[in-house]
Parts: C-alpha cells; structure tokens; sequence
C-alpha cells in the first residue's frame, strides 16, 4: 500500500507499519531472566517473540518463499531461528565501528555487517541483487541496511539466498520440494557457509552423532530446522 511508505532509496521501500524489532529492553529482559536469574520465562518470552514474528509476516513469508521456489516453512524456520537476536540498534554502532576501521587492513570490513531481524551481511544482500559488492558506497551500504529493515525485503532476499544454498549442494533439484537431507542442508548452509564438502555433512547426518559434539554441532542449525517444521507450517497455516 502506497500510503505505507514513508520513503524510497535506491534498492526499496520504507514503510511506516512493521513488526516490532528486537530492542535492547527485550534482550535485557531476556538476558537477566535466563542468564543471571536462570528462569524459563526469559525463553518463553523470546520463543513468544519469534513465534509473533512468524505469524505477522506470514503472508511474506509464503510469498516470498512460493515466488523464489523454496518450501514456505523452510525461510519461515530460518526467519523463527534468526529472529531476536542482536538488537537492530546495535548493529548500526557496528557498523560504524567497522568502517571507521576501513582500511588496507580492513578493505571491506564493515560489508560483513548483519542487519534484518532475518540477520544479512551487506555484502551476502547485495549480491542476492547482482551487485558487486565492492562497488558499492558508503551510502549505498547505509541505504541496503535500512532496505534490510523491511521484513519484506529481508526475507525475499534469505529466500534467494536459501535457494542459491540448495542449489550449490544439488544443482537441479526441485528447490520447492526438498528431502529430509536437502532441507537440512539448507539450515546447514545458511549456518556454515559453503566451505566444507557435502560428503562431510552427509556422513555426520547418517551416523546419527549424538547432541552435545563437535560434529552435531556443524549441523544443528539444519537439524534444528527440521525439528520445529511442523511447528512452523502450524504458524504459517499450511
């Protein structure tokens, strides 16, 4: 809706109504609850919070997911798993930190700063647009972190880059319809990077490692995706 937009840069849209980013009152409330108080209300307050995020960008999310041609679950786990981590307002003092760091030493340093409550490296995003990275300014940085902002545009360009994921993996598969093991190695992807070899993902998946290792650990964030699966298509409504 027109009337929503408040402004327009180069890359998107900024739009007045959005869900609620994670602020550092909830990561506080969350902290002190879990960490010092060790009370299970802190994460019931966050999974609260993720589950809300879910159910509010729904729409986006199978949208999104169904136009890049990947299971709408698959990017609404992602979105469940990333949402409410680093407040957003945090993150911009990062990425100052970094540029002002900007040097021959540090070249590129502040393009591998996240924003989005589905957390992006400004380098990762710009690519996911066709864009070198290296060619873009400061301001254009600044304008895609804003942009990064947007649920909307947040979760369309994870979608793209969840598709790409899949794709290095088993190239001409039907990214819409995954196996068990593609779906887990989309999480494991997204996760891990691209740097370890398939065939050492898959033996740790089929012997089954136990929870609390090393190896269990390179995976979990794919286990973990298709752990909560069905709990994800129940807050999507599909």
């Amino acid at each position: 809706m027109k009337e929503n937009v408040v402004a327009s840069n180069e890359f998107c849209d900024i739009t007045r109504i959005k869900f609620k980013k994670w602020d550092e009152v909830d990561f506080l409330l969350w902290y002190l609850s879990t960490k010092i108080a060790k009370l299970q209300v802190g994460w019931d307050y966050l999974y609260a919070y993720k589950d809300a995020y879910v159910v509010f960008n729904k729409t986006k999310i199978i949208n999104n997911a169904n136009n890049i041609g990947i299971p709408p679950e698959l990017l609404g786990g992602v979105a469940w798993i990333e949402a409410g981590g680093k407040p957003e307002s945090i993150k911009i003092h990062v990425y100052e930190s970094r540029r002002m760091l900007n040097s021959k030493i540090y070249p590129t340093f502040q393009g591998k700063t996240s924003f989005g409550s589905v957390a992006m490296q400004i380098d990762v995003a710009a690519r996911m647009l066709g864009i070198d990275p290296e060619m873009l300014t400061t301001r254009d940085q600044l304008e895609l972190s804003n942009c990064l902002l947007e649920d909307d545009f947040n979760l369309r360009l994870a979608a793209t880059y969840l598709r790409n994921l899949i794709l290095y993996d088993f190239p001409g598969c039907a990214s819409l319809y995954l196996t068990d093991e593609q779906y887990i190695m989309a999480g494991v992807r997204y996760n891990r990077g691209t740097e370890r070899k398939l065939d050492e993902f898959r033996k740790i998946i089929a012997n089954k490692v136990a929870r609390e290792t090393d190896e269990y650990d390179l995976i979990s964030y794919g286990m973990r995706l298709l752990e909560i699966k069905p709990q994800i298509r129940k807050l999507l409504g599909i």
